[in-house]
């Protein structure tokens, strides 16, 4: 018999997602209006109406080091996502 602490768990685990549209984990996109998803969930079909609309495009590696030098923070809209693996800032990239 499974304890409550066992079932807390478990509800925990978030089902593995695969990027979509042929897209790699690691990559972060955002729009004009500020929001942030990853390439696992919520991010629209490519040349849509939606992401031409809301001109989606991808966070780069150079952005994201910029964004974490201001102090900034992103993860994605829609798991919580953090794509700490995308940059390493060293403390020289800081400076």
């Amino acid at each position: 018999m499974k304890t409550t602490k066992d079932l807390l768990d478990e509800s925990r685990k978030r089902p593995e997602v695969r990027p979509r549209f042929g897209f790699q984990e690691h990559q972060v996109f955002w729009n004009e209006q500020g929001s942030v998803v990853c390439a696992c969930c919520h991010i629209p079909y490519p040349g849509s109406d939606t992401w031409v609309w809301e001109r989606w495009e991808e966070i780069t590696p150079e952005t994201m080091v910029e964004i974490d030098r201001e102090g900034g923070h992103v993860a994605c809209e829609g798991c919580g996502k953090e794509p700490r693996r995308i940059v390493r800032v060293t403390e020289k990239g800081r400076n």
